[in-house]
């Protein structure tokens, strides 16, 4: 018995390596049968909880990774969508100018304001556009939604533009559909006051003021504003109205000069 201890402990490896790959070629062999089907799945049970850190710490790497590919996409799908919603806000002004244009005949200049702090109270502003580009003293200027002002300087490549919200600006108007003509000077918050009117005239809240025949710089009938209130002086054989401009003043970025149609 001590002589099988002595050779077993000698040949030990030699054991072990044979009784290894007697058990591959066994497992080899034998690896559809029902029984070895029935270890794996019961080893894989029993393991299992190995691996589980394993998994979750590949999920959670691949989830990371998801997502900051998702912000990635997200963050250049927001700037794609403000990018496109400026060049749709372009559009539609360009739009509803180039009806107007195909309306009236004017031809206009379009520029950008590169400055609104030529006065303290915003009674002037600069524009990109002058007398490289035929810009001319007295020039019209308005939004596409109507008139704001006029040139009162001009460099060779930049405009000043004397806003209505200047307290000196003076502008003749009608109201349509009576069309009945007065003075338009600023009172605040794109709030304008029509003095020198006719108590008889026939003016309802909601019409329309358009530039009148009398201006003396203003093509007749551009857009200024709608009627919001009327008053009427009992010492007087005129009354007041008070409209509201199209344009709101604090948010123009963009703008056309009116030009004479030989001028460009």
């Amino acid at each position: 018995m001590s002589k099988l201890r002595i050779i077993f402990k000698d040949y030990q490896e030699r054991f072990s390596l044979v009784s290894c790959i007697f058990i591959s070629f066994l497992l080899i062999f034998n690896n559809d049968t029902t029984v070895i089907k029935k270890s794996k799945i019961n080893s894989l049970d029993t393991f299992s909880f190995l691996f589980a850190p394993f998994n979750w710490l590949d999920n959670q790497l691949f989830l990371n990774k998801k997502l900051e590919v998702l912000s990635s996409e997200n963050l250049k799908l927001n700037l794609e969508n403000q990018v496109l919603k400026v060049h749709e806000d372009e559009n539609i002004r360009f739009r509803e100018f180039l009806n107007f244009k195909k309306r009236d005949s004017y031809n206009f200049l379009g520029a950008d304001v590169i400055s609104k702090g030529v006065s303290a109270n915003m009674s002037s502003i600069l524009i990109d556009r002058g007398q490289e580009d035929r810009v001319s003293i007295n020039d019209p200027v308005l939004t596409s939604k109507g008139v704001v002002g006029k040139i009162i300087s001009t460099s060779k490549s930049t405009a000043e533009v004397q806003l209505i919200s200047d307290v000196n600006f003076r502008l003749s108007v009608k109201i349509v559909p009576d069309n009945v003509e007065g003075i338009l000077r600023w009172i605040g918050d794109d709030i304008c006051e029509i003095a020198e009117l006719k108590k008889i005239s026939d003016i309802e809240i909601g019409d329309v003021v358009l530039t009148s025949n009398l201006s003396i710089y203003f093509p007749p009938n551009l857009p200024v504003g709608e009627v919001i209130s009327i008053f009427e002086k009992s010492d007087s054989s005129n009354r007041i109205v008070k409209m509201k401009l199209y344009s709101d003043l604090s948010t123009i970025n963009q703008l056309f000069v009116v030009q004479r149609g030989d001028e460009l």
